[in-house]
Parts: C-alpha cells; sequence; structure tokens
C-alpha cells in the first residue's frame, strides 16, 4: 500500500476505531541534565518576577495547515468507479501569548514567515495590549529569537525595553506552556474537516480565546500512552 500522505494512515485507522500516530522524535542533541538545571533557574525567577506584580507570559509561534479531504464519485453505468480527491494544502503561522496570571492566550496571525521581524511585531503588540508597564516574556531559542535585531530592542531607550526576556533551554519545547496550548488546540480540530483555510483557522483561533489554560512550569498537561500502531 502507498500513501499519499500522512492522513491517509490516519483516515484509515479512523474506519475501523483505531488511532495512528507518528512516534516522537527524539533530539540527541538535547542535554537533560542541562534542562534541568535551567527549568529551575527559569521556574525561579519566574515566580520572583510574579511576586513582584510583573506581568509573564510564554510566547511561541505555531504552524497550522488545512488539508483539504474533499472526495468527488462518479457511477457511470457500465464503467469503472473513479473517486477524485482535492488533497489541496495550506497553511498559516500564529503569534501566541499565555499569561500566567490570567491563564489566557492572546493569540495574533503572522503576516508571512516566521522572522525575526515579525517576532517583533508581535512582542511590540504585546506591550501595547498589556497594561502592567513590567513585563517578562518566556521564549525558546528559535534563531529568530535571538537576532541582534530582537535583542537590540530589548535596551533601555528601545522599543521593547518594557519587555525582559527569559530563554527557555535548546531543545526543550516541551517546557513551553504555550506549546502545550498550541498540541490542545490541533487536537481539537483535527478530527474536525473544515471546507476552506479560513474555517480551520478560525476553528483554531476560537478553540484557544474561549477558555483558559491553567498551565505553568510546575503544572504542564501530561499526554497519555496510547496503544497506537506504529
Amino acid at each position: 500500500m502507498e500513501r499519499a500522505s500522512g492522513s491517509s494512515y490516519q483516515l484509515l485507522m479512523r474506519f475501523p476505531g483505531m488511532s495512528f500516530k507518528l512516534p516522537d522524535t527524539f533530539d540527541k542533541r538535547r542535554d537533560e541534565a542541562a534542562i534541568t538545571k535551567r527549568m529551575t533557574q527559569i521556574r525561579q525567577e519566574v515566580a520572583e518576577l510574579l511576586t513582584r506584580g510583573w506581568e509573564v507570559y510564554t510566547v511561541d509561534e505555531v504552524r497550522v495547515e488545512h488539508e483539504a479531504e474533499t472526495r468527488r464519485m462518479w457511477l457511470p453505468r457500465g464503467r469503472r468507479t473513479r473517486l477524485h480527491v482535492d488533497r489541496t494544502r495550506s497553511a498559516r503561522s500564529f503569534f501566541g501569548a499565555l499569561s500566567l496570571t490570567t491563564k489566557k492566550m492572546k493569540i495574533h496571525p503572522i503576516e508571512g514567515n516566521q522572522n525575526a521581524e515579525q517576532v517583533i511585531l508581535a512582542v511590540a503588540r504585546l506591550g501595547r495590549e498589556t497594561e502592567n508597564e513590567k513585563i517578562a516574556v518566556v521564549l525558546d531559542n528559535a534563531g529568530f529569537h535571538h537576532a541582534k535585531a530582537v535583542t537590540d530592542l530589548y535596551e533601555p531607550g528601545q522599543a521593547l525595553e518594557r519587555i525582559k526576556p527569559i530563554h527557555l533551554p535548546p531543545y526543550a519545547p516541551d517546557h513551553n506552556p504555550t506549546e502545550h496550548v498550541w498540541n490542545a488546540a490541533k487536537t481539537h480540530i483535527s478530527n474536525i474537516q473544515q471546507d476552506t483555510p479560513e474555517q480551520t483557522h478560525s476553528a483554531f483561533t476560537k478553540y484557544i480565546t474561549s477558555r483558559t489554560f491553567d498551565y505553568d512550569f510546575e503544572h504542564l498537561p501530561i499526554t497519555p500512552s496510547e496503544g497506537n500502531l506504529v
């Protein structure tokens, strides 16, 4: 059997009521000891900032894909049945910020690719929408988060001077609470086929903005183990 895409297997497994999930990848560059040490520092730093009245967000970017599964079938008498499947794909990226005080997410679409320019625009917008003068953002080690064009703006007198960046350890996205919000939203919409990309993206953002997420560095959701077929 040949598959057209990953969703082909998922569709086949869904018919008999089974589940299919590819195993998580393992990055050999991940240093668990270093991650544990750095996360201990981050927890202490964030706890102190919250005690002093700071607004602390965990931020991240995500790419949401829409893959059409439109099927059309003709059954002309005396001829072989033909099934046409539309596999059209489209995607859009979003910037999200989870408040560790309100447990609510701010989410905004990213125009174009995820890069330093879009990070600057998103973080600046986050600053404008936050009344608290003291803001910290916890973000991962994506290259565009460390770009000089971004880091220079956190300096006194610059556009993002109100905001204190705190970087997670390398290769540890599972320690970012916002990453778990993305996972929850993607799981929610994964089995609901939408007709258009706009409907898929709207369902994704509606799920996120309509609820709170009680995630922080001490309480992250645990994904239950499943007897997945591999």
